[in-house]
């Protein structure tokens, strides 16, 4: 069993409130997508995941677009951010809830880094896709 770094899962976080405030100010920040996305659309975030909560669980890429959260794996997933509900992060875990179901979707990142800094984008893009308010604690909250 490895022993995790106290340290490391302290600057994943203050790292994630620094890119939550610069998400406020309109900096999102834009990476290479793993396959082509729609004509204007952007690709803000991609990290190797496993879905659901078993080891057993399909391994894949979490892909967060500004008209999109996508999984990328045996099975894939496409979610417009106007059809989610909520996003929280828990440890390494990215838990998307859907609008119009009961359906969640649980995303375990290889780091808390990962999961910090997809959680905040995700919660943005959610928050971002609505004229009305998205459940995302709206300030960031961190759980080292």
């Amino acid at each position: 069993m490895a022993l995790r770094n106290k340290s490391d899962d302290v600057v994943a976080e203050l790292e994630a409130v620094e890119l939550a405030n610069r998400l406020e100010h309109g900096d999102v920040p834009t990476v290479e997508a793993p396959d082509v996305v729609a004509r204007g659309d952007q690709c803000h975030f991609v990290a190797p995941v496993r879905v659901g909560r078993r080891r057993s669980d399909q391994y894949g890429h979490l892909v967060l677009t500004r008209g999109w959260l996508k999984f990328r794996g045996t099975l894939d997933v496409k979610v417009a951010w106007d059809e989610v509900a909520a996003v929280h992060r828990t440890g390494r875990n990215i838990i998307v809830s859907l609008e119009e179901s009961r359906g969640l979707l649980r995303f375990s990142c290889h780091s808390l880094a990962e999961a910090a800094r997809g959680g905040v984008i995700a919660q943005h893009l959610a928050r971002s896709a609505r004229p009305h308010p998205v459940d995302t604690d709206a300030a960031y909250h961190a759980s080292v």
